[in-house]
C-alpha cells in the first residue's frame, strides 16, 4: 500500500510540475502612463516626471495621489487570470523629524482603486482628477527600508487580480488611483515611486506581473488526471485481487 500512496504522489505531483512549467504564463507589462499631483497646488500636471509621491498631510504640500495606466491587450482574450501583482520601485521615503512635523512613512497602507473616467497623462490634476470606484480595491502596507536611484532594490506590491480580471472581463480599463489610504494625517508622510519616464531602463518603470493560463491547457491537465486517475485505479484493483488470492490459498 505504502509503494502505491508514493507511485500516486509521484505521478500527480509530475503532472502538476510539468503543467505549471509547461502551461502557467507570466507576462510583466510596464506603465503607458503615470502621473501625481498635489492637493495644495490643485491644477498643477506632474506626467512626465521621473517620480511621484504619495502623501498624506494637514500641512504644504498636503495630501498627494498617483494616477497609473497599463495596457493589458496582451494578454490572450481566452485566459484565465490566476494573478496580478503591481510592482512600484521606491525612490525615497520620508523618515522621522519631529521639529519639522515629519513622520516615518513605513507602514502606512496605500490604496489602489480602479479609475472610471478616463484621463490624460499630461494634463491630470487634482482639481480634474477621474472618479474611481473602492470595489476590488488592494491595500499595501509601505515596506520597510529606503530605495535610491542607484538601490538597494525596493519595491512595493499590491495584488490586483480581481481589478486585472475586471479588465480582462470587459470592465473599461483606465488604469489606477494611488493614494494613502488615510489621507490628512497630522505628521507629513511621503513616499516617492519612479515612473517610466526620463529614468536609466525597465527595472525602475512601475509594473503590472499577471500570470495566467490558457483554457486548452487546463482541459489537457484534466485529461491526464482522469486517465491517470483510471491507470491507479486498475493498479490498485489488480493489487487487491492479488491479495485476494493469497488470502484464499
Amino acid at each position: 500500500m505504502k509503494r502505491l500512496l508514493m507511485l500516486i504522489l509521484a505521478v500527480y505531483g509530475v503532472t502538476g510540475g510539468v503543467f505549471w512549467i509547461t502551461a502557467v504564463n507570466t507576462m510583466t507589462l510596464y506603465a503607458v502612463m503615470d502621473a501625481y499631483s498635489w492637493e495644495s497646488v490643485p491644477n498643477a500636471n506632474n506626467g512626465g516626471s521621473d517620480n511621484f509621491a504619495i502623501t498624506s498631510s494637514t500641512a504644504n504640500p498636503k495630501n498627494m495621489r498617483g494616477w497609473l495606466a497599463f495596457d493589458i491587450g496582451g494578454v490572450p482574450r481566452d485566459a484565465w487570470i490566476v494573478n496580478a501583482k503591481l510592482q512600484l520601485r521606491v525612490w525615497h521615503k520620508t523618515t522621522p523629524d519631529s521639529k519639522l512635523g515629519i513622520g516615518d512613512s513605513t507602514g502606512r497602507n496605500y490604496g489602489v482603486y480602479r479609475i472610471i473616467q478616463p484621463w490624460i497623462e499630461f494634463n491630470v490634476t487634482w482639481a480634474n482628477q477621474p472618479n474611481y470606484t473602492e470595489e476590488h480595491h488592494a491595500t499595501s502596507p509601505v515596506p520597510p527600508g529606503q530605495g535610491g536611484w542607484d538601490g538597494p532594490l525596493l519595491y512595493m506590491d499590491w495584488d490586483l487580480t480581481e481589478i486585472v480580471g475586471g479588465w480582462h472581463n470587459g470592465a473599461a480599463n483606465y488604469g489606477i488611483l494611488i493614494r494613502d489610504t488615510q489621507e490628512n494625517a497630522p505628521l507629513y508622510y511621503s513616499t516617492q515611486f519612479f515612473t517610466h519616464d526620463k529614468v536609466p531602463n525597465k527595472s525602475y518603470f512601475p509594473r503590472l506581473i499577471v500570470t495566467y493560463v490558457e483554457p486548452q491547457s487546463v482541459i489537457i491537465l484534466i485529461g491526464a488526471l482522469v486517465a491517470e486517475g483510471l491507470f491507479i485505479t486498475t493498479l490498485w484493483r489488480r493489487r487487491k485481487r492479488r491479495q485476494d488470492g493469497s488470502e484464499d490459498r
